[in-house]
């Protein structure tokens, strides 16, 4: 049974090790070296897991940690969706996404964003199966990571036609 509250301070090891585990199976998926970015990556997962805890909601499956979530500033950019290899295919990032667009809609935003790295051709099928479009194709350079990353930045009107100015039809891209 699947379950979803805020993060606990004392989590942070827990949830870092869920970021970083199911970071590395994403990116192995496209052939990158995990090996060479694995300490980098783990130490950002724990800084970040230790001093965002609170705006972190956390996925359990059947009392056990199965992911979590992060709309970091609590405005409309969800910057963490991760579940453990283990717990994926069944529904927890889809619940997880639902309960973060909803702590952006009571916060009064009409969209939520995010990005993701540009081959994750998982995540971006299953953040458009639930709505989201991409709207840009960017590069950007990770400190933590140390070098530059393909992304693309996706967004969800919770009511589609209301109007962004920028706002398209299907991009054509990732289709599910």
């Amino acid at each position: 049974m699947l379950s979803i509250r805020p993060a606990s301070s004392s989590e942070a090891q827990d949830l870092a090790r869920i970021g970083l585990e199911a970071w590395e199976r994403a990116i192995r998926v496209w052939g990158e070296d995990a090996d060479r970015l694995r300490e980098n990556a783990r130490s950002a997962y724990y800084e970040f897991c230790t001093r965002s805890w609170p705006d972190i909601l956390v996925a359990e499956w059947n009392g056990d940690l199965a992911g979590w979530g992060a709309c970091e500033k609590a405005d409309d950019f969800i910057t963490d969706l991760w579940v453990h290899p283990e717990f994926q295919g069944r529904g927890i990032g889809t619940a997880l996404l639902k309960d973060i667009e909803a702590g952006i809609r009571a916060r009064g935003y009409g969209a939520a964003r995010l990005d993701t790295h540009a081959r994750n051709a998982g995540a971006i099928k299953l953040y458009k199966r639930l709505g989201y479009r991409v709207k840009a194709y960017f590069v950007t350079y990770s400190e933590p990571l140390d070098e530059d990353i393909d992304k693309v930045e996706m967004i969800k009107e919770f009511e589609p036609g209301a109007g962004t100015d920028d706002e398209q039809g299907d991009d054509g891209l990732y289709s599910p």
